[in-house]
């Protein structure tokens, strides 16, 4: 007889019982667990459906590198599934902050050390974005 067998006649044993409930605590001094336990009887044969539980949406990861390249900062962004149409890109020169938006949502916000930084060039390709940032020269 296999484990599983014995596990479902257990169960059947135990749910015979009218106390179909256990609770109670385990432990010694190095330590307590409680423990609760609700039984029901079990069949063999279709397994039952579990109910349905609301799915929360896994949250996306965009692969992202930095490098420098040639005196610039150099982001490449992975952005799988975000038409050319939809992407957007905002850099707040005052906090150095990057933010990429899928429509109006952003999915990714990222600070730069630098300080005079700007965005040089933006290309979006194949689902890849790239970011070059440079230093804003001095007027004069």
């Amino acid at each position: 007889m296999g484990i599983i067998e014995r596990l479902v006649r257990l169960a059947n044993e135990l749910s015979d019982d009218e106390k179909r409930t256990y609770a109670g605590e385990h432990g010694s001094s190095g330590g307590r667990i409680n423990y609760g336990i609700s039984l029901d009887s079990v069949t063999s044969g279709q397994p039952r459906k579990q109910r349905s539980q609301p799915r929360t949406q896994p949250q996306q990861r965009y692969l992202t590198n930095t490098r420098e390249e040639d005196g610039e900062l150099v982001v490449t962004m992975d952005v799988p599934g975000v038409p050319k149409d939809d992407l957007g890109v905002t850099f707040d020169g005052e906090t150095n902050v990057i933010e990429i938006r899928d429509d109006e949502r952003p999915i990714k916000r990222f600070g730069i050390e630098w300080d005079d930084a700007a965005i040089r060039n933006a290309s979006y390709k194949n689902y890849i974005l790239e970011l070059r940032i440079g230093r804003e020269l001095p007027d004069g």
